[in-house]
């Protein structure tokens, strides 16, 4: 009876063996969602026509079902105070969307405009646009 266990034992190691000699070496079977895709974002001009000002941010990965990831150049807050700390770009379902701070505090409330645009509603004053870069 032990023979048979120890030669069984043996089997399955060896069959172990040879399946793992098939794999490619040094290859991390995980798949990873730390490293974005180049699809992941959208880059944007953005321009305040009064302060005669532009920057460029960058809209990325997915955080949630209605909000996005959203980096500004520190030459933002030249554009918008504060738009440098911007955070999260989050959709509101009514057609308008936030540009969130890291506290969740909503910097700019823009619009869908002409074509690849996007349009300052909110404040009222903010006569700042949004331009798709890529």
């Amino acid at each position: 009876m032990k023979t048979l266990t120890i030669a069984a034992l043996a089997a399955v190691v060896s069959l172990g063996l040879w399946a793992a000699r098939d794999r490619a070496p040094d290859v991390d079977p995980m798949v990873s969602g730390s490293i974005p895709s180049p699809s992941a974002g959208h880059s944007y001009t953005i321009t305040n026509a009064v302060a005669k000002t532009t920057c460029l941010a960058e809209r990325g990965a997915a955080i949630s079902g209605r909000s996005t990831r959203f980096t500004a150049g520190a030459d933002c807050d030249a554009v918008w105070p504060g738009l440098a700390g911007a955070r999260t770009w989050t959709q509101n379902g009514d057609g308008t969307v936030d540009v969130l701070d890291a506290r969740g505090e909503p910097l700019l409330t823009v619009v869908d405009g002409d074509g690849l645009a996007y349009e300052a509603v909110e404040p009222a004053d903010a006569i700042v646009t949004f331009i798709a870069a890529d």
